[in-house]
């Protein structure tokens, strides 16, 4: 069988040109759907066929262990096919499990022991508690959380506590520094590597042993890298090293996909690649053979904005399909029902099955509503990437403040949450109050009572249990007499459980503040619906109800939903994006920090990667008005949409006659006799008119009233100038009841709106 025709046959020109080329730099830039999976194996195959180098000469690196299986998978059949023998595992791996195999048969040269031991992102920060307190260093002032994420940057940069001292830039404080040196010592002592260290180790093996990196240069003759545009610095140090010799260094990628700086990737290494190997070839795989026209046209349209990038344009031979579909919804509990319908009635009408249906959003917070709408029509659903919205860690611990507060028999709440913020009550502690219950036949609560009249622990332990349960008894007594989204503030206030995670930088932290936000208005819609039904007491039984009924098999047949950063290289025939408004998507965190355009267009190409895991029908989605906090917040659709093209898109609302001012004009979509076909741009004179006559048609809404100073709120009436400490100058357009329940609706500078009780909003006149 002839090699090259096998592995080369239905390829397409690019495609082909980049399974024949071996030697020299070699940057592929797949563009999203262009087969960049089949290119790459196809070479490997090609490589090895052709007796060019041997199975165990082929280095390919790629970044999740599902791609990496797959690849293998791939080649071993193709291999198999063209009749090659392979005697030893082939070396399709991810960067880490790359490293851990490099480092199992050298870390002992970085004077570690055999066996080494890998640690968790959990183990780490039991690492790092235990150096702090070891430092004397107050984990209430400093949370040990932002220590592991500095730490943990410094590795990804391939910096070690003593190249970070002889650095002349300072990336990291003092105290820092001391306690990544202290970790460092702990980390050896246990002989053990964390996540970071598996990639730095390596970098640090191959810099003081060129005799070993010499060894795998000489190994591996031909290198291929997967996802280029993901690489951080310390993965790019490496594959820099390995590739220095020969230069074999295929990188496949797409600039247009880079959306993981977060978490360190650096789009610049696949920008650059041409200067760092000058004499590169370069192919472009610009052939989508995922989506329909409709789609690829709409998803190149919104990309092409972007400045950092490379000259491509994706296009496809597919038929044009369908038309976007542009949604537009009142609230978020109307675009998740205009959702969940619409799926139900395609699978009526036969479209598909439900694995067919994929539902994507900027945070994680956004599946509550969407988890609520899709169980009521009964439409099965899982969550990728994350857990249900009601069995999410924070969540259980708000609901187990207020299980206790009601029920304060409850043992498992009671062990939840005594030492949740870290208030010092240990396991031991825990465990002997636990004892002392069963032995006296008496609930955890009133044993842990008993345990401090009766001085079971010292005075330390007992002051912390004591002022856990003088906590619960507070909580015990606002639960009866107040209002249950009132209460829920209370818990959060009293508990300091919000306070805490605001200390803490890190991304895992932001996302639980956001759940519980979610939580606020989930429990402000309950009592929307409920009204005097509302208490305390049926709202936990329903939210029970729903943790009975929400487990359903993860392979069954069903929609499902996740983040759209989880969902790059996965497709589905219908896609929804919900909760395209500025400030959501994109975040207002990429709007307001000092890189703004660089983060606008990194959530342009998460856009760009959402739009492009459609092959036959997608709808984007946004809300006129979201609760954010319990407050009302209405945001402009986002500019995403407004950047495709108005041929592409099919627009529809639910609220006919109302109109959304924006700032991209006086309507961002028009809804008069051409209804249905979107109003894109606007004359200054038209933005103007909107400033001017403050045509917020939702004000209608809210009856004009002109309150009163009483309750400490100083009256305020529409069009008057106001600054807010936190989001800055703004007009009041409209104002609603009296006394302490005063409140006032504050278009701001950015055109959002947001609603505040005035006696607690610290609003001033200017």
């Amino acid at each position: 069988m002839d090699v090259l025709e096998f592995v080369t046959k239905n390829l397409n020109p690019p495609q082909k040109e980049a399974v024949e080329t071996f030697s020299g730099p070699l940057l592929i830039l797949a563009g999203a759907g262009s087969g960049k999976t089949r290119v790459l194996t196809h070479r490997m195959a090609n490589i090895i066929g052709q007796g060019i180098a041997s199975p165990d000469e082929v280095l390919c690196v790629t970044f999740t262990n599902k791609a990496a299986k797959e690849m293998e998978h791939r080649m071993y059949k193709i291999l198999a096919d063209l009749g090659a023998r392979v005697h030893s595992q082939l070396w399709i791996n991810t960067f880490h499990s790359f490293c851990v195999r490099v480092l199992r048969q050298h870390l002992t040269l970085l004077d570690y022991k055999p066996y080494f031991g890998i640690y968790d992102s959990s183990d780490s920060l039991s690492q790092i508690k235990k150096v702090m307190a070891a430092l004397d260093i107050n984990d209430k002032m400093y949370p040990p959380k932002n220590f592991q994420s500095r730490i943990s940057q410094a590795k990804m940069l391939g910096l070690s506590p003593e190249g970070l001292e002889k650095n002349s830039r300072r990336l990291l404080d003092a105290k820092t520094v001391e306690v990544y040196k202290a970790y460092e010592r702990e980390m050896k002592k246990a002989n053990s590597l964390d996540f970071d260290d598996l990639l730095m180790k390596t970098y640090e093996l191959f810099r003081m042993y060129p005799d070993v990196l010499k060894m795998y240069q000489e190994k591996f003759r031909f290198i291929m890298v997967d996802e280029y545009q993901d690489t951080n610095h310390i993965q790019y140090l490496i594959v820099q090293m390995l590739a220095k010799a020969h230069r074999n260094l295929c990188v496949v990628g797409d600039e247009d996909q880079s959306i993981y700086s977060w978490r360190g990737a650096d789009i610049k290494n696949i920008l650059d690649f041409e200067k760092d190997f000058p004499e590169a070839k370069v192919i472009k795989l610009e052939e989508n053979y995922r989506s329909s026209a409709n789609i690829v046209n709409a998803a190149t349209a919104v990309i092409k904005n972007n400045s950092e990038r490379k000259d491509k344009t994706l296009f496809t031979s597919n038929e044009s399909g369908d038309l976007i579909q542009v949604r537009e919804e009142k609230n978020e509990y109307d675009e998740a029902r205009f959702v969940a319908k619409t799926i139900q009635t395609m699978i009526n009408e036969g479209s598909g099955s439900y694995n067919d249906y994929a539902i994507f959003y900027r945070t994680n917070a956004q599946s509550r509503v969407l988890e609520e709408q899709l169980r009521t029509l009964g439409i099965p659903y899982r969550l990728v990437g994350g857990v249900r919205f009601y069995e999410r860690m924070e969540i259980k611990d708000m609901l187990s403040f207020m299980k206790l507060a009601i029920n304060p028999a409850d043992d498992i709440a009671l062990k939840r949450i005594i030492n949740v913020p870290a208030r010092g009550i240990g396991k031991t502690t825990i465990e002997k109050i636990e004892e002392y219950a069963a032995q006296q036949n008496i609930s955890m609560y009133i044993a842990a009572q008993k345990a401090c009249d009766e001085r079971v622990f010292n005075a330390g332990t007992t002051g912390k249990i004591r002022r856990f349960l003088t906590l619960m008894d507070e909580l015990q007594g606002s639960a009866t007499s107040f209002k249950l989204v009132d209460f829920y503030h209370i818990v959060l206030d009293r508990t300091e459980y919000l306070t805490a995670l605001k200390k803490d930088e890190s991304p895992e932290a932001q996302a639980r503040i956001e759940n519980l936000e979610e939580l606020d208005n989930a429990i402000a819609q309950f009592a929307k619906e409920r009204g005097d039904e509302a208490t305390l007491t049926s709202f936990l039984e329903e939210m029970a109800l729903v943790n009975d009924v929400d487990s359903l098999d993860q392979e069954q047949n069903s929609v499902t939903m996740m983040t759209l950063h989880i969902s790059k290289g996965l497709e589905f025939p219908y896609v929804f994006v919900v909760g395209m408004e500025e400030n959501l998507f994109p975040s207002a965190r990429s709007l307001d920090t000092g890189d703004g355009e660089e983060d606008v267009q990194e959530e342009r190409r998460l856009a760009y990667v959402g739009m492009t895991r459609a092959r036959q029908k997608l709808w984007l989605t946004y809300a006129k008005m979201r609760r954010v906090w319990g407050q009302e917040q209405f945001n402009p659709p986002s500019r995403f949409i407004k950047e495709i093209p108005e041929e592409l898109v099919e627009f529809k609302t639910s609220s006919e006659g109302l109109r959304f001012v924006s700032k991209y004009g006086s309507s961002s979509y028009d809804n008069d006799e051409n209804f249905g076909r979107p109003r894109w741009g606007a004359s200054s004179a038209d933005r103007n008119r909107a400033r001017n006559t403050e045509s917020y048609d939702e004000a209608q809404a809210f009856p004009d009233y002109e309150g009163d100073s009483s309750g400490g709120g100083a009256p305020f009436s529409k069009g008057m100038r106001v600054r807010h400490p936190t989001f800055g100058a703004g007009t009041v357009y409209a104002t609603e009841g009296a006394g302490e329940n005063f409140k006032v609706s504050v278009m701001f500078t950015d055109n959002t709106v947001k609603k505040f009780v005035v006696k607690y909003a610290r609003l001033e006149r200017i």
